[in-house]
């Protein structure tokens, strides 16, 4: 397979919509009959993939209470421990905000699982059932989107840190993917990460779409990635389709240059030929992981063997 490949160097079927949101459903009657304050694992594992439902407790970056996100785990055959893959997703503004998110990358989950990985996808604060308020961040407010990425590097983290307590996990072999601003999160969250983690895997992360952007606005996106890369000790890979929607092949090496500016870590940047006239959604399809799949491959082969 031929891809635009940049280096920085310091040294399968699906899950059917109908079966996951019956699942959720059911998931959700048991905790109307029981407190948002129960954590853990609140349903049995369901189907082929082991999938079931936990509440994970995140104590508020003031201390002043603790709210708990929904996670859905799937797991690998046997009793593990497994390596474990957290999945962070993008910004979705017609989502629910109280009821079941279906949030479910079937062919990445299944792609992972089939390596030996656990995945754990985590709903962000105040998507579907995860408590917290969901802010959303009007254009040009920077103040307002440094607050709201460090809410969610905290909420990563804090999950992160959760789930590497649990029987099934391995707890020094954690990889962190986002995608779209779920990829904004993982990358901000990096140079924070808990002790275990070995490696972030970014789809589509961007500031400033490919045709409302200025000078100003596309320096302003540039200081964002680089305070947020600043002293990260992990390696990463960014993972671009070449027709993307809002981020060009300009502005992803823009990005990815910004962020890996004043680190020394591993760094990769990986822009993937499409066919199609809109790549945002690459790691969602059906056919991603035949496309993304040999690069994350060797990601992982490099920074978790």
């Amino acid at each position: 397979m031929f891809y635009e490949l940049y280096k920085r160097d310091s040294f399968v079927g699906s899950v059917t919509s109908f079966v996951v949101l019956l699942f959720l459903f059911s998931a959700q009657v048991s905790l109307a009959q029981s407190s948002y304050l129960t954590v853990g694992r609140i349903s049995e594992p369901l189907g082929e993939l082991n999938m079931h439902v936990w509440r994970v407790p995140v104590e508020l970056e003031d201390c002043s209470g603790t709210i708990t996100l929904e996670a859905t785990v799937f797991k690998p055959d046997g009793e593990g421990p497994f390596p474990l893959t957290v999945i962070i997703h993008g910004a979705a503004r017609n989502a629910p905000h109280d009821g079941p998110y279906d949030f479910r990358p079937d062919a990445a989950i299944r792609w992972f699982l089939a390596r030996g990985y656990a995945v754990a996808v985590v709903i962000r604060r105040g998507y579907g059932r995860s408590e917290g308020k969901r802010f959303v961040v009007p254009d040009g407010d920077a103040a307002g989107l440094i607050k709201v990425l460090e809410e969610r590097v905290h909420d990563i983290n804090s999950s992160v840190r959760y789930f590497q307590d649990q029987p099934f996990v391995v707890a020094e072999n954690v990889i962190l993917l986002g995608f779209s601003a779920g990829g904004n999160s993982v990358l901000a969250a990096s140079r924070r990460a808990p002790k275990g983690v070995r490696g972030v895997i970014a789809f589509a992360p961007g500031a400033v779409a490919i045709d409302d952007y200025s000078a100003r606005d596309l320096e302003q996106g540039e200081r964002w990635f680089r305070m947020f890369g600043a002293g990260t000790t992990l390696p990463t890979l960014w993972v671009y389709a070449e027709n993307e929607e809002f981020y060009s092949p300009m502005l992803a090496r823009s990005f990815f240059k910004a962020y890996t500016s004043e680190s020394d870590a591993e760094q990769e940047l990986a822009i993937l030929p499409l066919e199609g006239e809109n790549g945002h959604d690459l790691f969602l399809r059906d056919e991603g992981p035949k496309i993304w799949g040999p690069v994350v491959a060797s990601f992982l082969e490099r920074v978790a063997p």
